[in-house]
């Protein structure tokens, strides 16, 4: 007997030993012989293109374990990915960067259709910027199957292509009812998609809502993560998202689809940030409960809460109507907008049922608490608490007190029976989660330098730009003509200016797709320079900028400054054209003139499959000329009837639109589809008369405006809704000074001191 007895003792010890491995066939070979209680450890460096599929049975108590030698030490590159396969497993410390799957999720807790994972663990791992070079490539980097399977303590940050990062999937009986956790989280950085599938997480899918998850979502930290209006969008029943921070995050959480799912504790801190969020509540049978919403500046699907009203009669996929839902005892706190009967339109005419709103306070430095879109009494609103001057029906003046948490000092109810209760809510400190030994703070840019060029180093332009580092300033010297045989390809963020005025040429035999194109990672303010389109008898530059046609994932920005754009003389050409799949934060074109050109000036129309995805964020326009042009001057679009997102935001200010498109059933400025426009201060002369001066065709939400413009046989305004023409716009004949190129007013015109600014219509 004590001869087996030092048997059992001396396999226990010898199965928990550590077997490391350096690469893959170890690796696979260790899991191939693992047993209950084994660990293997993955030795320290790159591991480029490893597959880790992880098929093995642990037991309770007794997991098998792969770990790196050195948390964040191991690095899976390239075609790398994990997935589980059998019960018990754990992975810790491992750090997915610089690469992306060719095919699949990078973490997937199944091998197939048949073999899935139960009680199996992702600790201590990062995921950093492992996206796809095209942003419209779809994956999600984390899919959860099987049961109980759990991720906790991992960093997921910069995620730049479309889809979900992590999915919770239901398309199967054995997923369903999981109980999964996904706790301790940092999730980091997500930018813009300017597209739906843009959701941090996602539990269920429309198709599978009525079902029960389990699945419980907490503790995590949320940092920036402004894919689109969802963060979290719950599509399932019975799931439980409680304790967590969202850190200036333009969207919210979203019980989307499915009924009984409980809200709970979660602590959201817009600072104000635009478009940040808090809760949007559909469906019924909902509970949310002892949230703190902190300065949210978002409206409509972005409040700080939305009740939505919903479809009558809805299918599975739209919108069901919230009924015998609880919403009680949340602080919200110099909010911008609570809304109840949010999204109300032709076809969400259900308004909520049964919905008891108590318990809460509500604080706001102006504006109504809240606004009620029906007021048919389907909210019940009832012992609630705030601090203005005037308590609504359902409110109560309470004393309030300053009390200091977690560092911030807030104004908070004296009577401990309203609001949330601090103790409940969870302020996740991001230093306590995520995988322990990574940090996300950017690295400080560099100052940058100046590197002179003279017009005999035409020709060495690409090299010297493609050598400049990050913030360098490229100063055309000398003024006259650069003369140029290729493009200029900006990989990072520089400056290109010229200290006189100077004209780029293009002295090639074929024609030149752009004098400059912006590839992946770059962005470029460039000022004092003169595009010319065709020069003697040389091929033509189709475009004087352009963003690259492909491998952009990444967001760029572009600020163009005292420049001329001229002799662009294809109609399929254009001073600026961004090309599908590409996306700017911000175009900005100030001080610039546009003349002598077939084809458009500003062409923000690449994306045309109708599905809310455009091409840039922020669009200004400002103290521009477009004059004897052809075609448009500016074209964005934006299609289809997508809500997911906020934008293309356009400002156009202080221009002036003379002799353009006057062609049949032209239009000089296309924006269809934006969300938000201000077209003021501006001049169109002689322009749209075959057609129309500018044509929208917006949404009920969209905020559009046109005022303190001027229209002298000049086409139409054409919308959809009719309703975006301010009382100041006018039909005055301009009557530019000749022969100036600037088109000045003349003394005395009446469009001086017209200007929204108090200034002259027109350019300043």
């Amino acid at each position: 007997m004590r001869k087996l007895i030092l048997h059992i003792c001396l396999f226990l010890v010898i199965s928990a030993e550590a077997q490391p491995v350096r690469n893959q066939a170890e690796l696979d070979n260790a899991i191939r012989k693992a047993t209950p209680g084994s660990r293997i450890v993955m030795a320290k460096g790159e591991w480029n293109n490893t597959v880790i599929l992880f098929e093995a049975k642990g037991t309770p108590g007794s997991p098998i374990v792969i770990e790196a030698e050195e948390a964040g030490a191991v690095k899976l590159t390239g075609n790398s990915s994990l997935r589980f396969a059998g019960d018990h497993l754990e992975v810790r410390g491992l750090r997915f960067t610089n690469g992306f799957t060719q095919a699949g999720p990078v973490v997937e807790f199944r091998k197939n259709d048949q073999l899935l994972a139960n009680d199996c663990r992702i600790t201590n791992c990062v995921i950093e910027d492992f996206s796809k070079p095209d942003r419209f490539t779809s994956d999600s980097w984390i899919v959860f199957w099987g049961k109980r399977n759990r991720m906790d303590h991992c960093t997921i940050g910069d995620k730049l292509n479309i889809g979900t990062t992590l999915i919770v999937e239901l398309n199967d009986e054995r997923s369903q009812r999981n109980f999964h956790r996904i706790d301790s989280n940092h999730f980091y950085r997500r930018s813009v998609l300017g597209s739906n599938g843009g959701e941090e997480i996602r539990v269920g899918v429309s198709r599978y809502s009525l079902t029960p998850s389990n699945t419980i979502i907490e503790h995590n930290y949320f940092e920036k993560v402004n894919g689109e209006v969802e963060i979290i969008s719950i599509k399932s029943c019975y799931n439980t998202v409680s304790m967590n921070t969202f850190f200036e995050c333009e969207g919210g959480l979203v019980l989307r689809h499915g009924d009984h799912n409980v809200v709970t504790g979660n602590l959201f801190l817009g600072n104000g940030k635009p478009f940040t969020g808090g809760i949007r509540v559909i469906n019924p049978d909902q509970t949310v409960t002892h949230n703190l919403v902190l300065n949210a500046a978002g409206v409509r699907f972005r409040s700080a809460l939305g009740v939505l009203n919903g479809v009558p009669n809805s299918q599975i996929n739209r919108y069901f109507q919230v009924k015998n839902s609880t919403i009680s005892r949340n602080s919200f706190i110099d909010c911008a907008a609570i809304v109840f009967g949010a999204g109300k339109d032709n076809e969400r005419t259900a308004a909520p049922e049964n919905v008891l709103f108590s318990g809460n306070y509500i604080s706001v430095k102006k504006g109504p608490l809240y606004e009620d879109l029906n007021n048919d009494g389907g909210m019940i609103i009832k012992n609630n608490g705030t601090d203005a001057v005037t308590a609504p029906k359902g409110f109560a003046k309470i004393k309030t007190r300053q009390v200091e948490w977690n560092g911030m000092q807030l104004t908070y109810p004296a009577d401990t029976s309203v609001g949330a209760d601090l103790a409940k809510v969870g302020y996740v400190d991001k230093r306590k989660v995520g995988a322990a030994y990574f940090r996300t703070e950017a690295a400080a840019e560099p100052a940058g330098k100046t590197i002179t060029v003279k017009p005999e180093q035409s020709k060495q332009l690409p090299a010297i730009v493609a050598g400049a580092g990050v913030n360098d300033v490229i100063l055309l010297t000398g003024g006259g003509r650069y003369e140029m045989d290729a493009s200029l390809k900006v990989d990072k963020k520089i400056t290109i200016r010229a200290d006189t005025r100077t004209e780029l040429v293009h002295v090639g035999e074929k024609s030149l797709p752009a004098f400059i194109i912006i590839e992946n990672g770059g962005s470029l303010t460039v000022s004092g320079i003169s595009f010319n389109s065709a020069w003697q008898s040389f091929g033509d530059a189709q475009s004087a900028i352009v963003p690259a046609a492909k491998n952009m994932n990444r967001h760029y920005q572009l600020v163009v400054k005292d420049c001329e754009f001229y002799n662009f003389n294809e109609s399929s050409y254009a001073s600026f054209k961004a090309a599908k799949g590409t996306f700017a934060d911000s175009l900005v074109f100030e001080n610039c003139l546009f003349r002598n050109m077939s084809g458009a000036a500003i062409d923000l129309s690449a994306e045309r499959d109708d599905k809310g995805i455009y091409n840039a964020e922020n669009v200004i326009i400002r103290n521009c000329i477009f004059t004897d042009m052809l075609a448009g001057a500016i074209n964005i679009y934006r299609g289809g009837n997508d809500e997911s997102t906020t934008g293309p935001f356009v400002t156009i200010d202080h221009c002036i639109f003379n002799n353009v498109e006057n062609r049949e059933q032209g239009c000089v400025v296309k924006l269809l589809g934006v969300q938000y426009a201000r077209i003021t201060n501006s001049i169109f002369n002689h322009s749209g008369q075959g057609g129309r001066s500018i044509w929208f065709e917006e949404m009920g939400w969209d905020d559009i405006k046109v005022d303190h413009c001027n229209f002298y046989e000049a086409g139409r305004v054409q919308s959809f809704y009719g309703r975006l023409m301010g009382k100041n716009n006018s039909k005055l004949n301009p009557m530019f000074v000749k022969n100036d190129e600037k088109l000045q007013l003349p003394a005395g015109s009446q469009l001086k001191n017209k200007a929204s600014d108090g200034g002259a219509v027109g350019i300043k």
